[in-house]
């Protein structure tokens, strides 16, 4: 079988890569190849390549609401979901999209029957993606929440503590900790995608985990590894909402509990000093 990634160094391009270890992987990037077992191309290659993969996962994305970029959100997570599209007419397009599709959507609970209902540029762009996908003729979507795994950005909510918590031995939350988050190991949703990427009809799924999680609930799952202190301070006016997958038959894989997955962070992490 022949698969072709988009994207080459972001945490989920790598664990697509050990989710096919017998197939013919080619990958295309950005700015430099990563140093995993398969065949890189620059992205000015795509012309080069033939159109005869079985897979195609398009994982590139520029993951901002920064109005500055907003040409770089649009040739990447736009037209160059449209040029994959028009390429590889043949292949089963597997797009990752994000839960920010739904970012207009402050509480509640989220599943796949909610409609889109994006406010933030970056959401806006999933979506017109999406859309741009649902025309090819066989195709996956996939609305990932929180994902993590070793190497992350360490820009967002749960790296950050966990960073504060090693370093300071201090966790400070905004308002109560009441604000309800979904994390989904990196490894787990590239299990999902393969599976969708040979599932026989098209279908958009939400890549969430069983479980949702308060930021209360993640402080105390770090402090059960790292004996740091919790405080709380001022108000948390982030959405908070908690997502619901469905009962589909692909669902039905084991998960990496948030507990595992944050014990196996910190101690990548702390290597790292």
């Amino acid at each position: 079988m022949k698969v072709l990634i988009t994207g080459a160094n972001s945490i989920l391009s790598k664990r697509l890569v050990l989710e096919h270890p017998n197939d013919e992987v080619h990958v295309l990037y950005y700015s430099q190849p990563s140093n995993q077992k398969a065949e890189y191309f620059p992205v000015s290659h795509i012309a080069q390549l033939n159109t005869d993969y079985n897979i195609v996962y398009i994982v590139s994305a520029v993951i901002t609401n920064d109005a500055n970029k907003n040409d770089e959100i649009y040739e990447v997570n736009i037209k160059w979901v449209q040029s994959i599209c028009n390429r590889f007419t043949h292949s089963k397009v597997i797009f990752f999209s994000s839960v920010a599709v739904y970012d207009n959507i402050d509480s509640g609970v989220i599943d796949e029957k909610t409609l889109p209902s994006p406010k933030s540029i970056y959401g806006i762009s999933k979506l017109w993606g999406e859309k741009i996908v649902e025309q090819h003729p066989q195709y996956g979507i996939i609305r990932i929440s929180s994902m993590y795994d070793e190497e992350m950005k360490q820009t967002t909510f749960l790296p950050k503590i966990i960073e504060s918590a090693i370093k300071d031995n201090h966790i400070t939350l905004l308002g109560d900790g009441s604000r309800i988050q979904n994390y989904i190991h990196a490894k787990d949703v590239a299990f999902l995608a393969k599976r969708v990427a040979m599932y026989n009809n098209n279908v958009i799924l939400l890549g969430v985990s069983p479980e949702n999680h308060t930021n209360k609930e993640v402080a105390q799952i770090i402090k059960k590894t790292i004996n740091c202190t919790i405080d709380f301070k001022g108000e948390d006016l982030s959405r908070s909402v908690d997502y619901k997958p469905s009962n589909h038959a692909l669902y039905q894989q084991p998960f990496t509990t948030l507990e595992q997955g944050v014990k196996e962070l910190i101690q990548w992490k702390i290597k790292q000093y």
